[in-house]
């Protein structure tokens, strides 16, 4: 079988990639954040407590997307792919156990930081595996036209959350990165994105990390 990178082609997965350094980046702050609120701070509590909600729901698109679409579509490409997938998904399940006290009800701010901490922790090691085994994977045998319909549908997935997931991608990207996605975003967002989306963002995250 002749592979992308024999063609000289592949998806553009920048998008994808900047999405993982925001992963990468936030738990670990919003962690930090909370050890920082004053006790008794309960605007602040519920400001820092809506961005993780905002950054949970996030994750979950991500990782559906990846166990419904992306991961299938491998296994059936590529077979011998199919040992490193299922870790991966019994990765996604170990954080999801995680997920689900994040979004349970209020807890300390201490108990929260610390599963803040062991999800920080979950997903950089499983980003690690991910991006070394799984997106040369991608490149080689994914099509472009596959992959941008994709993203278009899990753009639409975030709904009225999209204007501060695109936002915060664009804040947590390489600025080689944030200048591609700019480049080949339509226009509509980019406009958007320089008039509200980013100051609407810094706002936000003004508000939760002082």
């Amino acid at each position: 079988m002749t592979t992308n990178i024999e063609r000289g082609t592949g998806p553009d997965l920048t998008l994808f990639l900047a999405f993982h350094r925001g992963l990468r980046r936030d738990f670990g702050r919003l962690a930090e954040a909370l050890d920082r609120c004053p006790a008794g701070d309960e605007r602040r509590r519920a400001l820092i407590d809506e961005h993780t909600a905002m950054q949970l729901r996030a994750l979950h698109h991500h990782h559906s997307d990846e166990d419904a679409n992306i991961w299938p579509l491998l296994r059936s490409l590529v077979p011998e792919s199919t040992e490193v997938l299922d870790r991966l998904e019994a990765e996604h399940q170990e954080m999801d156990d995680v997920i689900a006290r994040l979004t349970g009800r209020p807890r300390p701010a201490p108990e929260q930081a610390r599963d803040l901490r062991r999800l920080h922790e979950l997903l950089n090691t499983h980003l690690d595996l991910e991006e070394s085994q799984v997106v040369p994977l991608i490149r080689a045998h994914i099509t472009p036209e596959w992959w941008e319909e994709s993203g278009k549908a899990v753009v639409k997935s975030h709904g009225r959350e999209l204007p501060m997931v695109a936002a915060w991608t664009l804040d947590a990207a390489s600025e080689e990165q944030r200048a591609h996605i700019l480049a080949t975003v339509p226009l509509i967002m980019r406009v958007l994105y320089r008039l509200a989306w980013r100051r609407a963002y810094e706002r936000r995250v003004a508000q939760v990390f002082g």
